[in-house]
């Protein structure tokens, strides 16, 4: 019941903000950082299988990539609801259990904006680029302690392909 109530919730915001945010104007000055819009939600799941026909079949969100670890476990696996907004689906475990585990923010120049966290007094790391999916990524906690990404969809990344390569 929860998983509804959450995923009723979750949808449309995750729907509404990737359609908006592939509004923007594509002329960005190259110096600034800025946020452009919500990337993905983070969900863990005790079931991978399931969560993942349920994503991909019921509701036809393409899985995009997974990733497993050297022994062939999931890590994590990206579903794409629209050009730029995604679901990403993680096992849950004793030390993260099910439900949403964070969120991503798409960015412009991902370091511009992690030194405009920090002047702000924003706990983050610096920006790294992803051994996974090749992104310009950081994490950052806001007010209340909650996990978040900022995700910069660099050239050559595998978010970047996906976000080109989507049709209508």
């Amino acid at each position: 019941m929860k998983s509804k109530i959450v995923l009723t919730i979750v949808a449309p915001i995750l729907f509404f903000a990737g359609f908006f945010s592939g509004q923007q104007n594509d002329i960005i000055n190259k110096e600034e950082g800025k946020i452009i819009g919500l990337n993905h939600v983070g969900i863990r799941v005790p079931d991978f299988d399931i969560a993942a026909d349920f994503y991909e079949n019921t509701l036809g969100f393409p899985m995009i990539y997974r990733f497993d670890d050297e022994n062939g476990q999931l890590i994590f696996a990206y579903f794409q609801i629209n050009k730029s907004t995604f679901i990403e689906l993680m096992p849950a475990d004793e030390g993260h259990p099910e439900g949403i585990d964070h969120f991503g923010l798409e960015t412009h120049n991902n370091e511009a904006v992690v030194s405009d966290f920090l002047e702000l007094g924003i706990e983050c790391t610096k920006s790294n680029v992803s051994p996974f999916t090749h992104v310009n990524i950081a994490h950052a906690k806001d007010v209340n302690g909650v996990y978040f990404e900022i995700i910069e969809a660099i050239e050559g990344s595998d978010l970047r392909r996906v976000m080109v390569n989507w049709k209508e």
